[in-house]
């Protein structure tokens, strides 16, 4: 007897639902039901495979669509998904140092900064250091700042012995970063490279994380920049099995 959770599905979806345990990398069109099927995979892995809620990690890229995930989950298991993590890689980071602040190196209350507060912050650094706002023009400052923590890039990682004008931004933002940790602040991008580094030193933690997710599910992963795929990487570990689903036009 066929599932009820393949029942709307066509044979393809229902072959990636219900696809034996591996990594699965789903390419397809736009509007071609690319997030149903994660979807069905989540509610199948519970309700046909008895995983607990618990061991299943789901990343998506905006708030909606995290809720609309955990809410469609929840209908077709008819049921809270209670232990199901679903969330945005920056929600799901964030949730993490909110749990392990302290391991972190962060105060229990620590703020977390939008781009406008950061770009002022930048700004203040900027006119401190008596630069040039012409010329170091904290937008383009702020950028700099969260490309570089998107290559996973602190400024002691930074080469940039033989371009004085980088040499000069990589100063900004180790003050950037310096003003950041005296006062409790952790902008966007440092919540998944903050993450990401509080799990590579504590191992313990990691463990703990790399066996408690059995399963990790990625929505719309041709989106995924360097930082949130070394983030996945490091999270999934060697025995998760991954699952996800993409745009092949974007990819």
């Amino acid at each position: 007897m066929t599932s009820p959770l393949l029942a709307d599905l066509n044979a393809a979806q229902q072959a990636a639902v219900a696809a034996p345990p591996g990594h699965y990398l789903i390419l397809a069109g736009a509007g071609s039901g690319k997030t149903r099927v994660l979807v069905h995979r989540l509610a199948w892995l519970i309700a046909e495979q008895g995983l607990r809620p618990h061991s299943l990690l789901a990343v998506t890229f905006t708030n909606k669509a995290a809720g609309e995930m955990r809410a469609r989950t929840e209908a077709l298991l008819q049921e809270p998904g209670r232990g199901l993590w679903i969330g945005t890689f920056h929600g799901l980071a964030h949730r993490l140092l909110r749990l392990h602040f302290e391991e972190a190196g962060l105060p229990r209350e620590f703020q977390v900064l939008d781009a406008d507060d950061q770009q002022r912050l930048v700004k203040r650094i900027v006119r401190e250091s008596d630069l040039d706002e012409k010329r170091f023009d904290p937008r383009f400052g702020t950028w700099q700042i969260n490309t570089w923590k998107d290559q996973a890039q602190r400024p002691a990682d930074i080469d940039a012995r033989e371009d004085r004008l980088a040499q000069i931004w990589v100063d900004v933002y180790r003050q950037y970063q310096s003003a950041c940790q005296r006062s409790g602040l952790v902008d966007f991008a440092e919540l998944l490279l903050r993450s990401y580094e509080l799990l590579a030193e504590h191992p313990a933690l990691l463990a703990h994380y790399q066996r408690r997710f059995a399963h990790v599910l990625v929505d719309e992963f041709q989106d995924t920049n360097q930082m949130q795929y070394l983030w996945l990487q490091r999270l999934a570990g060697e025995q998760a099995q991954l699952f996800a689903v993409g745009d092949d036009d974007q990819s």
